[in-house]
């Protein structure tokens, strides 16, 4: 620090050199007293003359604290205190003083007021003093805002509780109120108690926020093609990854080399693609993606390969975004046709369209529904210009359509008793009379079909590959890979056969030839290229590598774990980052899944991934491993009758050492779930369909042996919504529940219900969101409420309507945590809030006016949130 008194710099330098980290963020502070006369200050950062250094630094801020934080100086001119008040040397936590609050009385207090430090209105301010409590109770810190007359406007204060004998941190936090001109820092006994205490290190502070960046990156293969260059001369593959933003990535089919890499954004505003779900190569060399969410379809033409400087390069390529019709918001798949023609199905009106590049989109069957209802056409598959194959869904029985784009007629060849909610992928084989239709099911075998009659000529179980190949250029053989070996299917005696390891799963196809040999290429998602001899004495290759660059992923949940670091969860691809408080250290891991939320318990971290419900188990003393650590609980609420998909609710209570999960049911289903597992003896005690009558179960919280669940009107994706208003329910958890079980609703008017936790006066909080009361002021505010546990009814909740600004919510909305300052903190409509817990009408104030989501916060108090999806934020209060 460089204090300046117009003539004279001092500068004060940290004791000691500052060797952080390396490739990781870490916080640097140093405090000083200013010398007399000072009138300005800087901070310098430097490196040594000695040093060779690489740094970035970000978020300085620099801030006046109380005088003789520390009590190492004499008290007077800084500190205003009671008879009961001295320096001591008894007991500190650094130097060789601390303050010594000696209050003997049960009816006066001892104090302790440092001097006035400049502040103004609308100032967010925090102090924390260390207290070392010798005996007795009753100590509390205070924040006094006082106007230019030293008139106090508002007294903030948060009482201590931390353990006798030994150093434990207090704080306070709060915003200025208009006509502020100062604040100082309050420390008093009870005026009702007895106690003997020592304060050493008093801070007073304004919250930082800063940006720890990104926490998650994968490198998916979604889907593989193959095509050629423009010159015809290169075989290249074709990669579709996702993330944010996803990626097309371009390869030199048999080298692996890259060529291109393409981030998949969306003109004027470079809005980013977060999926890639289908692609297809058109027969003008055309590459086509379907992607996710943005109405979006890309189309890379590719250049020529040539070879610049001994590395091979692709010129005069380009990438352009196809933005389609309303109601066509997720391309999940497309098949090339004629002459430079696509088509494509999608979701969630559950159109289908033709792309013709000389002359844009035509919506198929007259700009309606395939099949009225049904709002996915989940996979599709060209078999000529008056005959394309669609799976639709969601339905209880796979169903597959065969179209005619032409005449718009239609016929349904769908297989009974299969009982899958979505045909995931199709591939048509021509084959002259015995041509087949191979539907992969997403809950079921691969089907084998006559493209015909729809009979069914074989069912191939376990196939994990992505489709099934083109066919054998000279016979009738296709191909797939299932447990990581490569499989053949013979269409003319309907047999498979094992053809030995290729070592990943299968993600695209072609045939090439190489000296007069025919090969069959995959690219496997082991980031192998598979080479298969078709020969007599057939031979497998998987020597070639290739490399997908990673991406961000979006983050999904945030939760503080075990050893007191942040976890977060990434949106499609999982992944999970581990933030160290402490050290600023950075962990990153691949696979799990899709964490809807988390929870913790000891030394397990507890996972609700999606898709499918799947309950998993991170044991953080060993090491992760996506197979086996994470580990997984249970997935059978993902099956009939429950048929569960998204596990909101995630409550590990260590009394009775259970979970509780509870869940957003699958798409077209409204039911949700609530199921108890006991983690002693690894079984699921019960679960509840429809435990809310046509709703989802989003929250949960726990208190005096109840379990209290909140509720949203919304189900699954393109469920019917018939319910009204959010509730909550309560489950006893030491005696015998009937259903259906006690519910109400906590804030008439309000649709979903979107967090409940304990609060610092030991009742429920939650949070109320969306609007069904008709009045369209509360279209963008949400409520506050709070339940009196001991008795759990609509009677004994009050309502603090339109306490906070809120955005359309159907699942995931606001999330709250108690502050160690006593505050409530609340993440909802995109801000981050305070909301003081001791005023009458829980005032709260927004600290963060754009861009939040998520929340949790370190066994320090400071707050940790999502901006901009994808970047874990701190608020150091």
């Amino acid at each position: 620090m460089i204090f300046y008194n117009g003539t004279t710099e001092t500068i004060i330098a940290p004791t000691g050199g500052v060797t952080p980290t390396l490739n990781q963020w870490t916080k640097r502070t140093i405090t000083a007293k200013a010398p007399a006369d000072t009138n300005q200050v800087a901070v310098m950062v430097y490196s040594s003359l000695a040093a060779v250094t690489t740094a970035y630094i970000d978020d300085v801020s620099i801030g006046q604290t109380v005088k003789n934080a520390g009590f190492e100086d004499p008290l007077s001119g800084t500190w205003t205190v009671s008879s009961g008040a001295a320096v001591s040397t008894v007991q500190k936590t650094g130097g060789t003083y601390s303050l010594k609050l000696d209050d003997s009385s049960s009816s006066t207090a001892s104090y302790a007021e440092s001097s006035n430090v400049t502040v103004y209105s609308g100032t967010r301010v925090g102090a924390t003093a260390k207290i070392y409590p010798s005996s007795g109770s009753g100590l509390s810190i205070h924040l006094l805002f006082k106007n230019s007359v030293g008139t106090v406007l508002k007294d903030a204060a948060n009482d201590f509780t931390g353990i006798a004998s030994q150093w434990t941190p207090v704080s306070v936090s709060a915003t200025a109120p208009t006509g502020t001109a100062s604040v100082s820092v309050y420390l008093t006994t009870g005026t009702t108690t007895s106690m003997v205490a020592y304060v050493d290190d008093v801070t007073l502070d304004r919250p930082i926020e800063y940006n720890l960046g990104t926490q998650i990156k994968n490198n998916p293969l979604d889907v593989a093609v193959f095509g050629k260059d423009a010159s015809g001369n290169t075989d290249l593959m074709y990669v579709g990854s996702s993330g944010f933003p996803s990626k097309l990535v371009v390869y030199d089919a048999r080298t692996g080399e890259l060529l291109d890499d393409r981030d998949l954004m969306v003109d004027p505003n470079n809005t980013k693609i977060e999926a890639v779900w289908g692609m297809t190569v058109a027969t003008d060399k055309s590459v086509y993606l379907g992607t996710a969410n943005k109405k979006t379809m890309f189309r890379y033409l590719p250049g020529t390969v040539s070879t610049v400087n001994g590395q091979k390069v692709i010129s005069g390529s380009s990438l352009v975004p196809i933005t389609l019709p309303t109601g066509m918001d997720v391309i999940w798949d497309v098949t090339a046709g004629s002459n430079g023609k696509v088509y494509g199905g999608t979701s969630t009106g559950g159109k289908a369209f033709q792309y013709d590049p000389t002359g844009g989109t035509v919506v198929l069957n007259s700009d309606q529904p395939i099949v009225s209802g049904l709002n996915f056409v989940r996979s599709i598959a060209y078999a000529s210009d008056t005959e394309v194959y669609m799976g639709m869904g969601p339905t209880s029985n796979a169903t597959i359509i065969r179209f005619n784009p032409t005449s718009g007629t239609q016929t349904t060849i769908s297989p009974s008793n299969y009982g899958s909610k979505f045909v995931l992928g199709l591939d048509y084989i021509s084959n002259g009379a015995a041509s087949r239709v191979f539907a992969q099911l997403s809950a079921g075998p691969t089907l084998v079909l006559d493209s015909t009659t729809g009979t069914i000529a074989s069912s191939l179980s376990d196939v994990d590959s992505r489709g099934v190949s083109m066919k054998h250029p000279s016979d009738d053989k296709v191909f797939y890979t299932k447990g990581n070996n490569l499989y053949s299917y013979d269409i003319s005696s309907a047999t498979e056969s094992n053809l030995g390891d290729a070592g990943g799963s299968a993600a695209g196809y072609t045939f090439l030839t190489d000296a007069g040999n025919t090969y069959l290429y995959a690219a496997l998602k082991s980031g192998k290229i598979l080479k298969y001899k078709l020969a007599a004495t057939p031979t497998i290759d998987t020597t070639t590598s290739f490399v997908i660059p990673e991406s961000v992923t979006k983050i999904r949940s945030l939760v503080k774990g075990p050893a007191d670091n942040i976890y977060t969860s990434g949106y499609l691809l999982g992944g999970m980052g581990i933030y160290n408080p402490d050290t600023s250290e950075e962990k990153r891991y691949k696979g799990a899944g899709q964490a809807e939320n988390m929870t913790t318990m000891g030394n397990n971290l507890y996972l609700g991934i999606y898709p499918g419900a799947w309950i998993k188990k991170y044991d953080t003393t060993s090491t992760w491993n996506d197979t086996t650590n994470p580990s997984l609980l249970f997935q059978d609420i993902d099956d009939a009758p429950y048929q569960q998909d998204r596990p909101f609710g995630m409550l590990a209570e260590p009394s009775m050492n259970r979970l509780y999960v509870s869940s957003v049911a699958s798409s077209g289903n409204n039911k949700g779930s609530f199921t108890v597992y006991d983690l002693s003896t690894s079984q699921q005690v019960t679960t509840i369909n429809d435990i809310v009558y046509h709703q989802s179960v989003i929250s949960l919280a726990y208190k005096n042996n109840k379990v209290f669940g909140g509720t949203s009107v919304y189900g699954g994706i393109s469920s019917t919504v018939d319910a009204t208003e959010g509730k909550v329910f309560v489950w006893n958890t030491t005696s015998a529940n009937s259903t259906p079980v006690p519910q109400f609703v906590p804030a008439p008017g309000r649709k979903v219900i979107s967090d409940l936790i304990v609060g610092p006066d030991g009742k429920i909080w939650g949070l109320a969101e969306g609007n069904s009361s008709g009045n369209s002021s509360h279209d963008t505010t949400a409520d506050l409420f709070i339940i009196d546990p001991n008795n759990p009814d609509a009677a004994h909740t009050t309502v603090y309507p339109d306490k906070f600004s809120s955005i359309p919510v159907s699942w995931q909305g606001g999330k709250m945590v108690i502050g160690n300052d006593g505050n409530v903190y609340v993440s909802i409509g995109a801000k981050l809030y305070a909301v003081d817990a001791n005023s009458a009408n829980k005032d709260a104030v927004a600290l963060i006016g754009a861009g939040v989501t998520l929340l949790t916060t370190d066994k320090y108090g400071d707050l940790y949130y999502v901006k901009h999806e994808i970047n874990l934020y701190k608020y150091d209060k």
